[in-house]
Parts: structure tokens; C-alpha cells; sequence
């Protein structure tokens, strides 16, 4: 599945005033970092909550829409960081979950994809010069599945984080798939509902 749309579908759970503090400045952040959002400029975005947190760093929700600022910018390692701090100021937050989940999920196509941090394809060439994507070695493939099986971890702890889910079918349709996925590797399923 695209970053991109898995990035969309968060954009709606995220960036809810932030009427927690009491600094002007870093509710003026959070209102700029919003707005840049719904114009699309990401890292304008992202400029602006790195600001905010420098302010008051003890503000989750700030750090949970830096995270879905990070995922849409694929960025997944900034987003997985920043997602950590969210469970260290408030381990409840479901919504944290089912992002680092989509993190994983994201970092997994991205290794079945071929592509490398900066998400560019990692290729060679053939005896022609014609540009093939790599097989995957053995590391790839464990590292595939760990991802898969750390993002159906973390959607089901979404899940009973968040027991009223209004999305609770589309989601566990989502581990069903990753568990389809993992038996492609030769894995059996895991967690499933």
C-alpha cells in the first residue's frame, strides 16, 4: 500500500487544538503547523511542531502530529521517534498505535520494494545495463517479517486500546493481509482475529 494514502487516512485523527498549555507561542505553532497541513506543505508543517516541542516538549498530541507529518513525508524513522515519545507521555494514546503500525507496515513495502532510506529503488544492472531490482536476500526477508509482525502488534493494541473503534473490521482486514503477506515469507500468522 502507498505511503501516501496511509498517510491521508491518519491526517483526520491528527491535530486537534491543543488547548493543554498555557503558551500562546506553542498554541501558535501547533495553529500554523495545522494549517500548513491542509495546504499540504509538510515540512513547513514539520518546521513548526519541531518548534513547538523545543517550547514545551511535554505535550503528546504535538508529538503525535509531528509523527503524521514525519509519515507523510516518509520519513518513517523521524515518525517511529516521535511516536515513542507519545507512549512515554501518555501510553494510552490509541491512535499512536495504529500510526507505528503504519510505520512498519511502510518500512516493510519499502524493503519488498527496493527501496533504500532516502526511498529511492535500489537497483542494478543487468549483463545488458538494463536497471533490475535486487532480489531479496534472506536478511531483507526477516526483516520483512519483523516489521509486518511489529505493525499486527501494534494494530492490536490499537485495537484494545480502543475498544469502541469505529474501524475496528477495516483493521483487523488489515492484519488478515499482513498475516497473507507473512505467509508469503513462510511465516505462520500472528494475532490473528
Amino acid at each position: 500500500m502507498k505511503k501516501f494514502y496511509i498517510a491521508t487516512l491518519l491526517l483526520f485523527l491528527t491535530f486537534s487544538a491543543c488547548g493543554c498549555t498555557n503558551k500562546p507561542a506553542v498554541q501558535e505553532l501547533n495553529k500554523k503547523a495545522q494549517e500548513y497541513m491542509n495546504k499540504g506543505q509538510t515540512e513547513e508543517a514539520i518546521s513548526r511542531l519541531e518548534a513547538s516541542i523545543d517550547l514545551d516538549n511535554t505535550i503528546f498530541e504535538t508529538y503525535y502530529n509531528l509523527a503524521v507529518a514525519y509519515i507523510k513525508a516518509e520519513k518513517s524513522d523521524k515518525a517511529e521517534e516521535a511516536l515513542k515519545r507519545v507512549f512515554e507521555l501518555n501510553p494510552d494514546f490509541a491512535d499512536a498505535y495504529y500510526s507505528m503500525a503504519v510505520v512498519y507496515e511502510d518500512k516493510a513495502y519499502a524493503v519488498i520494494n527496493g527501496e533504500n532510506e532516502e526511498n529511492r529503488t535500489v537497483v542494478e544492472a543487468d549483463d545488458n545495463g538494463v536497471s533490475v531490482k535486487k532480489e531479496l536476500s534472506e536478511n531483507d526477508k526477516e526483516e520483512i517479517c519483523n516489521d509486518f509482525n511489529t505493525a499486527i502488534d501494534n494494530y492490536n493494541k490499537y485495537l484494545i486500546k480502543k475498544q469502541d473503534a469505529s474501524d475496528r473490521d477495516k483493521v483487523n482486514e488489515k492484519i488478515n493481509s499482513l498475516n497473507e503477506e507473512l505467509q508469503k515469507y513462510g511465516k505462520e500468522p500472528v494475532g490473528e482475529n
